[in-house]
């Protein structure tokens, strides 16, 4: 969005933007969550690792500003804005699949995992199962994982 010359999701320029239908997918998903009253910021320090593979997931973090290495054993993944860590693991009752290692100084929005919860639990079943089908696809899953059976 800083490309685009926003720097508030609030502000008049951005509620423009963000009905004027220029936006793709993507730019209107990453535009929703930068905008969230759910998320509170955070900025994590270069060289901190922030997620740890096999540790229960508590916060996912939506990368706003700045690089990110996602170790997963051997593969290394390079992550930055609009990247999201921890999602699909919390959704689905799992532990980080990575470790996820600032670079420089990463800003982030965090996201409560119990908060999701809450909302899955509400879910029609259609869309309860559009978001297992979406976890299972994301983290590779040959079954459901535990907290979307």
């Amino acid at each position: 969005m800083h490309a685009l010359g926003v720097r508030d999701p609030y502000s008049e320029q951005s509620m423009q933007l963000y009905h004027s239908g220029k936006l793709n997918a993507n730019e209107r998903l990453y535009f929703s969550l930068w905008g969230s009253s759910e998320l509170s910021t955070s900025l994590i320090r270069a060289k901190t690792r922030f997620a740890r593979q096999g540790e229960p997931v508590s916060s996912a973090y939506f990368v706003i500003k700045g690089a990110v290495l996602g170790v997963k054993g051997e593969d290394i993944y390079r992550l930055g804005p609009g990247s999201v860590i921890g999602l699909a693991e919390g959704v689905g009752g799992l532990p980080y699949n990575m470790d996820a290692i600032a670079v420089d100084d990463v800003q982030v929005r965090v996201f409560p995992i119990y908060v999701i919860s809450k909302l899955v639990k509400n879910m029609p079943p259609g869309l309860k199962g559009i978001l297992k089908s979406t976890v299972m696809r994301t983290m590779q899953l040959t079954s459901p994982p535990p907290l979307l059976p």
